[in-house]
Formats: C-alpha cells, structure tokens, sequence
C-alpha cells in the first residue's frame, strides 16, 4: 500500500483509498509515548508496524542526531538505516533519503558547536579549501563517506522516481562538505555508473 505525502493510505488508482473497518487503528496504535527520550522516541517507533508512525519518526532523524551529537547519531540510529531503506513504503524512503545529507553533516561536524553549513559552503566556493576553522570527526567522517553514502547510493537506485530524487540530491549536496580529494572516490562513482548502465540499456546490454 502507498501513502500520500500526508500518510493517507492511496488505492490502486493513486485516490485515497476507502476505509477498511477490518484494519481500522485503534486510537492507542496512534497513541506516543511522551514519557520517551526524544531518541528513544524515533529508535521505538520508525520500527513500529504502523506507517504512519514510521513517517512520522523518519522525519525527525536529522532533528534527533543534531540534538543528541555524533557518538549517540554513530551508535543508535545508524543501525536503524538498513531496515529503514528497504522500507515498503515508498514516501517513507523517500523522506528518509531526504534525512541522510543532514545526517552527515552531523556524524562529520556534530561535535562542532561552530559548524554553519552556510559558511562552510561559502569558504570552499572561495577556494578556501583547507577549511581550517571547522574541524572533520575522524570516525563521523569516515562512516558518512563510507556507510550512509552505501545507503543513499542504494536509494538512488530504487524503483520509485521521487526517492531516487531525494537521493541524488543528497549526494550532490555531500560533495559540497566532504574534502575534495575524496570527492572522485566517494561521489563521482554512483552517476558514471549510472550513466554506463543507460548506455548499456540502449546499446542492448554490456559490451
């Protein structure tokens, strides 16, 4: 089943679907705990069976991981992203890929209380490439290149149109903050693949 932007259950023909009385939800499915950490939160409920909930909590991992720092962002709610690309609900990968760019920045400058992506992205447009007044997390740094750039490279290939978007966006947009020197290695893969495969497609297949 699809949802619309709004969580509303879609039917066959992109209309909001009628109302199934059998998979009703019960007001205390809906109901959040607010007795919960806000970290705790989103690790309980971007695993709940309900979609919308899910929806919800993906839309609020960047706000969690800025709040919490980039040892708790390392340790907690990475784990939480393997499941969450492969979720069956195309909106929530979507939003979800629309959550990593900023997901990086703060596994790569989290514990930066100066860091201001704005003037970051002013200081290497001045050629100011050393950027020495911000300072990468070695181990932030390595895992956003690594690991969540695994995961975007992942949802820049899904079927749906709209997640492939938010994906590539957020690709793009890593190159403005990662060190240019790794930008051949860790960016420019993932669209010269891309490009080969649409030149295989109407070529009839690999040389």
């Amino acid at each position: 089943m699809m949802l619309n932007p709004e969580g509303i259950p879609l039917g066959t023909n992109c209309t909001e679907a009628a109302p199934d009385p059998n998979a009703a939800l019960r007001f205390e499915d809906l109901t959040i705990d607010d007795d919960l950490s806000l970290l705790d939160r989103v690790v309980r409920y971007v695993r709940s069976g309900i979609a919308l909930q899910r929806l919800v909590h993906v839309k609020m991992i960047a706000e969690t991981a800025k709040t919490v720092g980039t040892a708790s962002t390392i340790n907690t709610i990475l784990p939480l992203l393997p499941t969450l690309i492969l979720d069956q609900e195309s909106i929530i990968r979507q939003h979800l890929a629309a959550q990593l760019l900023p997901l990086c920045l703060t596994c790569m400058f989290g514990d930066d209380e100066n860091f201001d992506p704005q003037a970051f992205r002013k200081s290497r447009s001045a050629k100011n490439t050393e950027n020495s007044s911000y300072k990468y997390n070695s181990e932030g740094y390595t895992i956003a290149t690594l690991k969540i750039v695994h995961h975007i490279n992942i949802l820049i290939t899904d079927p749906d149109m709209d997640v492939r978007k938010a994906a590539s966006d957020a690709l793009a947009t890593l190159a403005l903050y990662i060190k240019p020197q790794d930008i051949p290695s860790c960016i420019l893969p993932t669209p010269l693949r891309l490009v080969q495969n649409i030149q295989n497609e109407k070529s009839g297949g690999p040389l």
